[in-house]
């Protein structure tokens, strides 16, 4: 069964409150928001797969927010996964902060508070019955609110996929079908989880290397010299051998610092931590402002200053930040 649900079809004012209505009624009732109230233009095509659920949305900037209060009034037990082909969205669950970037794929836990900000350009989520997914794969509860498969070719997989499933016409003609590729869906979200906990296969010393600095970088963002030499240092191995086990991974491990240091000014500027772009740019380590500006916005598509703006208000920021940035 099939749905498509859109905005387009009703008046101005109604819309973002017909479009939360909608939502809720077809995956988790939460409380939501947005900063296009006025102009709230989106679409929601959906369909059932065997036992999953699969959509697909396309919107403006918009907020999710599931707390006890929503848990107790509306329980909904099941996981979900979300896909983003498009936009930049951002997660809070289990003590977790992620930024979601165009191919990230999270896992998400409907009967556990959490945060979602999400810039819907392209943007599937599929609801998983719990048991079916544990019954496959225990590591599930432990991966999330984190980026599933990163630096392997099973994400991209996997993201494909739950596109295919959404869209597909061929699987409306047979109920057979659809039952084998929720079955297969399940197996490669599975393989992908046991891949990201490390449990299947054993990880290999390179790769056990790899996320031990990942986890030093984390822990050490704010330390403004951190750098290739410090992390092999702390890690009692030699640069080059640093170097080979990021390699593995498809990055360097300045791409990672850096990185690192630009999802760590995002979650600053999202949630005031810092009164203005200037202090989130020296805050973690970007002496140039105007760099960090340019950084920003080719990572997440959006200026720092908007996500400030968005999350504090015009008139919260210094008014040497309140002028448009320059690429």
């Amino acid at each position: 069964m099939r749905y498509l649900f859109s905005t387009s079809s009703v008046a101005a004012p109604e819309r973002f409150d017909y479009w939360r209505d909608v939502v809720c009624s077809h995956c988790i009732p939460a409380a939501s928001d947005s900063p296009h109230r006025n102009q709230f233009d989106a679409d929601i095509v959906g369909r059932s797969i065997g036992a999953l659920h699969v959509a697909k949305m396309i919107g403006p900037e918009h907020r999710w927010v599931r707390d006890f209060n929503s848990i107790r009034t509306g329980p909904e037990a099941n996981l979900w996964l979300s896909f983003l082909e498009r936009g930049v969205a951002f997660l809070e669950q289990n003590g977790r902060r992620v930024v979601q970037r165009a191919g990230d794929v999270l896992l998400y836990d409907a009967a556990r508070p959490f945060s979602y900000t999400i810039e819907p350009e392209s943007f599937f989520i599929l609801r998983i019955p719990r048991d079916l997914l544990l019954r496959r794969t225990a590591n599930a509860e432990h991966v999330v609110a984190t980026s599933l498969g990163p630096g392997t070719g099973f994400r991209a997989v996997l993201g494909s996929v739950i596109k295919e499933a959404c869209e597909s016409k061929e699987l409306n003609q047979s109920s057979h079908a659809e039952s084998r590729v929720a079955s297969a869906i399940l197996d490669l979200v599975s393989a992908v989880i046991e891949i990201h906990g490390g449990e299947a296969p054993v990880a290999t010393p390179q790769v056990a290397l790899y996320r031990k600095a990942m986890t030093f970088i984390e822990e050490n963002i704010e330390y403004h010299d951190l750098d290739v030499d410090h992390i092999a240092t702390s890690m009692h191995v030699s640069t080059r051998t640093l170097a080979r086990a990021f390699a593995r991974q498809a990055t360097t491990p300045m791409k990672a610092i850096w990185q690192q240091r630009l999802e760590a000014s995002y979650c600053a500027l999202r949630e005031g931590a810092v009164k203005s772009v200037t202090e989130a740019a020296m805050t973690y380590g970007f002496c140039d402002v105007s760099h960090f500006s340019r950084s920003f916005k080719r990572n997440y598509g959006v200026t720092p200053q908007s996500v400030m703006l968005q999350s504090r208000g015009p008139a919260a920021c210094d008014d040497d930040e309140s002028r448009p940035e320059r690429d």
